[in-house]
């Protein structure tokens, strides 16, 4: 996956932890749920993003 398709990932999670925290409310289990997918969106971009500049070396 490249990094613009993890970015648009990235995106599409973030809109749906807004809507879901909009609709159900910060502590309901649906957006814990849609949290930690965000963040492990953004922890595998992370590591990515980390793998190619480390390879530039």
């Amino acid at each position: 996956m490249s990094t613009d398709d993890h970015r648009d990932k990235i995106e599409q999670a973030r809109r749906e932890l807004n809507r879901l925290a909009l609709e159900f409310g910060m502590s309901d289990s649906r957006v814990l749920r849609q949290s930690i997918k965000l963040d492990a969106l953004i922890n595998e971009y992370i590591d990515v993003s980390t793998d190619k500049d480390s390879q530039l070396f």
